[in-house]
């Protein structure tokens, strides 16, 4: 059913400046935006004035989740997304919200097994899984044999270099109550996550890998179906007690059934003039390359594979994959068969509390929480 359905976008910082509200207002004939709300009330109510139509303006996501005529909200905020996505679905609305869903195993269950409960849409952000050529790429995998090496590197150049030339729109008036609310809460989930770790590996755990690292992850997962057992994870150069200037590198090695190796790369290199990523596969009759473009630019991957008979190069898609993950959720809502994502989140969520243990452990340190479990 082609018919708009009426959304309220909750934080309207970057990413929903840069790609989603543009891509809303390209798809006018299937959403139409209904209410927003920011933490920075100029910034919401200049966002607000630029829409068409009625549009209610808050500072609380809460009266956007009890607006009548909200179906669904796009939870773009920073940080994880688990009490609004919580609220939202209590509410009755369909929820997209970008990763992480949650940084509880438990909390990503319990959001999974409401969505259903409700028999509504739960979709997380990973517009990865969502690239034009992935059906190529999955045949790809088919046919260069039995796998020996999967690689997913990502060179992070800083981060106003992702942002390109996009002109955001940023105010001083921030409420900073709700800011160290919310902060307070996801300390409060990193313990039950990993117990009473220093607070560097809390940083580490919230704003690199459930904020960027978690993208690898789950990619691994949607394209090999399922995600590899943990072997070894690297980090460098080492954690500083105190407040990083820079986050450090690292790298998670892996196995699937069959002992195809698995390398997820995540390279810090402020000084590099461009964004680049690159996921490899190389089997026993071929290798193949899919190149992704800078995340917050409006352009598909590409993908080569090589095999004896010579290269196959498929050009970028023609849709961006922040396009087509909003039709796929408008699809799951008037379809009347929602999807979760939950119960993936879960999972790439316990992938990413097994690093910290790993990683933890090179140092001394033991986990506690839901990650000593899976010890």
């Amino acid at each position: 059913m082609n018919r708009p359905i009426a959304v309220g976008v909750i934080g309207l910082g970057s990413i929903a400046q840069i790609q989603h509200l543009p891509n809303l207002a390209r798809m006018e004939s299937l959403f139409r935006v209904a209410a927003v709300a920011d933490i920075s009330p100029l910034l919401t109510h200049r966002i607000a004035e630029g829409l068409p139509g009625d549009v209610l303006a808050t500072t609380d996501w809460r009266e956007v989740c009890a607006h009548p005529e909200v179906e669904a909200v796009l939870i773009l905020t920073s940080g994880a997304h688990e009490q609004i996505s919580e609220g939202a679905l209590k509410a009755g609305k369909h929820v997209f919200a970008e990763k992480p869903l949650c940084l509880t195993v438990e909390g990503a269950l319990r959001l999974h097994a409401l969505a259903a409960d409700k028999g509504l849409a739960l979709q997380v952000g990973y517009m990865k899984l969502h690239e034009e050529l992935l059906p190529e790429l999955r045949e790809g995998l088919d046919a260069i044999g039995d796998l020996r090496l999967v690689r997913h590197t990502v060179y992070h150049p800083e981060h106003s270099t992702c942002l390109g030339p996009a002109d955001t729109l940023h105010f001083d008036d921030i409420d900073h109550r709700a800011m160290a609310e919310a902060a307070a809460f996801e300390e409060r989930r990193t313990r039950q996550a990993l117990g009473d770790l220093p607070a560097e590996w809390g940083r580490l755990y919230r704003n690199v890998l459930a904020a960027s690292f978690i993208h690898t992850v789950s990619f691994i997962r949607g394209v090999m179906g399922g995600l590899p057992r943990l072997t070894a994870a690297d980090l460098w150069p080492p954690l500083p007690s105190g407040a990083p200037a820079d986050p450090p590198s690292l790298t998670a090695r892996a196995e699937f059934p069959g002992h195809t190796g698995v390398e997820m790369t995540w390279l810090w290199l402020p000084a590099s003039p461009a964004y680049r990523e690159v996921f490899e596969a190389h089997g026993t009759r071929g290798s193949l390359e899919f190149r992704f473009s800078n995340p917050y630019l409006d352009r598909a991957a590409s993908l080569v594979i090589k095999g004896g008979d010579g290269a196959v190069r498929h050009p970028a898609g023609t849709e961006s994959p922040f396009t087509r993950e909003l039709k796929a959720f408008h699809r799951a809502i008037t379809s009347g068969r929602p999807i979760s994502d939950g119960a993936g989140a879960a999972q790439d969520t316990a992938f990413l509390q097994d690093m910290v243990a790993a990683l933890a452990s090179r140092d001394g340190l033991a986990v506690g929480g839901e990650a000593a479990l899976r010890r």
